[in-house]
C-alpha cells in the first residue's frame, strides 16, 4: 500500500515539474518593442567570419543562406521564458571538408545575428518559436 501512495506521489512532482518547464507565451508588446538594431545588410559576410574561427577548412565551406528575419532569443522556461536578445535569424546550410579532405555533407545551423555578434540557437522543444524547432 505505501509502494502505491510513494508511486503516484513521485509520478504526481514529476508532472508538476514537468508543467513548471512548459514554455508560456511571449508578450507581443514585448517583441514590438524590443531593440532589433538596424538589418544586417552584411549578413552573409558576418556568417563567413564565424565559420572561419569553427571550420577546419574553411577556404573549402559552401554555403547557403537564408535572408535575415526578426527574432529573439528566451531565458529558460523555468525562469520565466521572457526575451533576452533581440536580433535577426538566418538559416544557414554548411558543407565542408573534414580533416581527411573529403566533404561531410550539409549541417544545417541557426545564427542569430546582433550587429557583429553571432549567437547559435539550439533546439528547444519548449519554445514554440519556429527558430527553436
Amino acid at each position: 500500500m505505501t509502494f502505491r501512495y510513494l508511486t503516484f506521489a513521485s509520478l504526481l512532482t514529476f508532472m508538476v515539474m514537468l508543467t513548471g518547464c512548459s514554455s508560456s507565451p511571449v508578450d507581443p508588446a514585448a517583441v514590438r518593442s524590443g531593440d532589433y538594431g538596424p538589418y544586417p545588410e552584411n549578413y552573409e559576410q558576418t556568417v563567413h567570419n564565424y565559420f572561419q574561427e569553427i571550420l577546419k577548412d574553411p577556404m573549402s565551406a559552401q554555403y547557403r543562406i537564408t535572408s535575415p528575419s526578426k527574432a529573439y532569443l528566451r531565458d529558460a522556461p523555468i525562469a520565466g521564458g521572457k526575451p533576452t536578445v533581440f536580433g535577426y535569424i538566418v538559416y544557414v546550410g554548411v558543407n565542408a571538408k573534414n580533416g581527411f579532405g573529403g566533404y561531410t555533407g550539409e549541417k544545417v545551423y541557426r545564427l542569430l545575428l546582433k550587429g557583429s555578434t553571432v549567437y547559435v540557437v539550439h533546439r528547444n522543444q519548449w519554445f514554440n518559436e519556429p527558430w527553436y524547432q
